[in-house]
């Protein structure tokens, strides 16, 4: 009676550690992934025989990263789909496990070539030394002629020599060694740093009148990944349209690698939220309190039994393009507009947690290109261009590398939260426009009169235009502007200037044939107190 027990026991563990004797796995492939500021959307397509009546699918090696209320189950075949639930595996190995096992191998044995090269290295050192011993006792004995003593140096040389070529050749094999050890232990620690761990499975039960052939789509989100934005500015050369190619910096971290899949980045990002936040009384000396729910876009699945009446009768046709019926609902609450970028051919991304850039698409932007030059900070003029319609262009802010007539020149921020017309973008130093700036000489400096001395000062600036082509010129320039009435300034020459009298600033806006050269100036005057010491340049 024992035995028995203790054997249906056995049967018993044995059936639970299987699972349902009806579940059966499916393996599934990414075919595509929309890829958000924070998080990414994963589609996997299968497709699998169903049976007639009731039957269990289990879609496996899925990352454990996923949001188990963002899962979305549909099908074509014409059953019924019971139930979806989630779940932990935590038996399941590494997908590079076998990458690593070669790596581990490899590693191996170039540290035993590592150990035999060193120990032959020991033993020239051995033979260098024993060669050292027997020359000084060979000389000290006696009776040696000339000619003996000239061969055993003569021999003692030639050892030598075959000691140290054999040592710096151990070397070189060492030095080797050591490089390539090096390279495969990182690559080791890489993947070993995707350490197995365990992964998501979605449990589908389904129910079938009619054995077809059925074809699956599942799609859930994972947060570790994303994207940022990026762009190349390249500006051929003054009065062309600058191109500018915007890129995508993504990052998959999520366990799982996407190999050919139809990639899209959008601009959204589920983990903020699409609720607006509502506003509370304020009523003062009180803390202002924001009410706010967060809500995870992405699709909302619910699993519930769908049951069928006893008795009753269907007499639907099932074809296997039919879609299945499904109880998950989706819930959409306030949710942001977000624009997407979908590419046209298949990418990968490994899940290697490393940015990774992809080209999105290219746009010709019209440009005005124009100098600025702040001569009292800096004398080189700067070439920047200034678009208009970028704003229909659905771009994101985002890091810039600059190019101008096939140079690098930098690095620059697009910078599109502020609602602008214009977007001036920086092409870097143009050597070919020099500007100067001299202090006039000779500045008047009036005896004190009434406790107050009055000092006048004026700079002369010099533009020239080095360059085949014409050249648009803002030059900036300033004067003093006093905060308190004790000391008075007064701008006495302008220059021509468009004058900011509330910031002391002075513009002007020069238009320079090429090789030209034009002059401008402007002077001020300064009445202070004469104990009072002041900065007057």
């Amino acid at each position: 009676m024992r035995t028995l027990t203790l054997l249906l026991l056995t049967l018993s563990l044995t059936a639970t550690a299987q699972g349902p004797a009806n579940e059966r796995g499916i393996n599934s492939r990414i075919t595509g992934a929309k890829v958000f500021l924070a998080g990414a959307q994963v589609t996997r397509s299968a497709a699998a025989p169903v049976k007639t009546g009731s039957s269990t699918l289990v879609f496996t090696g899925i990352s454990q990263d996923l949001d188990p209320q963002s899962i979305q189950v549909s099908a074509k075949g014409g059953f019924a789909i019971l139930s979806v639930n989630h779940r932990i595996n935590y038996l399941t190995e590494s997908p590079k496990k076998k990458e690593i096992e070669e790596l581990q191998t490899r590693v191996k044995k170039l540290e035993k070539e590592h150990a035999f090269e060193k120990a032959m290295q020991d033993v020239w050192v051995n033979e260098e030394q024993l060669l050292g011993k027997n020359s000084n006792i060979g000389g000290q004995q006696n009776g040696l002629t000339a000619a003996q003593l000239t061969a055993v140096n003569d021999y003692v040389r030639e050892r030598l020599k075959v000691t140290k070529s054999n040592w710096l050749a151990q070397q070189e094999k060492l030095v080797a060694i050591n490089e390539e050890l090096g390279r495969l232990r990182q690559q080791l620690q890489q993947l070993q740093a995707q350490a197995p761990r365990p992964t998501s499975e979605v449990v589908v039960e389904i129910e079938s009148t009619a054995e077809v052939q059925a074809s699956f789509t599942l799609i859930y989100f994972v947060p570790s990944a994303g994207w940022t934005p990026a762009y190349d500015l390249r500006a051929k050369s003054v009065g062309q349209p600058i191109e500018l190619l915007m890129k995508a910096q993504v990052i998959n971290n999520s366990g799982e690698d996407w190999e050919k899949v139809e990639l899209a980045f959008s601009s959204g990002n589920p983990t903020l939220g699409g609720v607006m936040p509502q506003l509370r009384p304020w009523v003062l000396n009180q803390p202002v309190q924001l009410e706010s729910v967060t809500i995870m876009s992405g699709g909302r699945a619910k699993a519930v039994q769908a049951p069928v009446a006893a008795g009753a009768e269907r007499s639907m046709e099932y074809r296997d393009d039919m879609d299945a019926t499904t109880t998950m609902a989706n819930t959409v609450v306030y949710r942001t507009t977000t624009v997407e970028f979908a590419l046209e051919t298949p990418f990968s991304v490994p899940a290697d947690g490393v940015q990774h850039t992809v080209g999105v698409r290219t746009h010709n932007v019209p440009a005005l290109y124009k100098h600025f030059c702040t001569p009292k900070l800096e004398k080189d003029a700067f070439l920047y261009a200034r678009t208009t319609g970028w704003e229909d262009l659905n771009l994101l802010p985002g890091q810039a590398n600059v190019f101008f007539e096939g140079t690098f020149v930098g690095r620059s921020f697009l910078d599109l939260s502020r609602p602008q017309d214009t977007l001036d973008i920086s092409l870097g130093r143009d050597k070919g426009v020099v500007v100067d700036r001299v202090k006039r000489k000779g500045f008047s400096d009036k005896p004190i009169i009434g406790g107050k001395r009055t000092v006048t000062i004026g700079w002369d600036l010099t533009v020239r235009n080095t360059k085949g082509t014409t050249v648009d010129l803002e030059v900036r320039d300033q004067y003093p502007v006093s905060p308190r009435s004790e000391v008075e300034v007064k701008l006495t020459e302008a220059g021509g200037a468009r004058v900011d009298e509330a910031k002391g600033q002075l513009t002007w806006t020069l238009k320079l044939e090429p090789k030209a050269t034009q002059k401008i100036g402007f002077t001020y005057q300064v009445k202070h107190p004469k104990d009072e010491p002041v900065i007057l340049e």
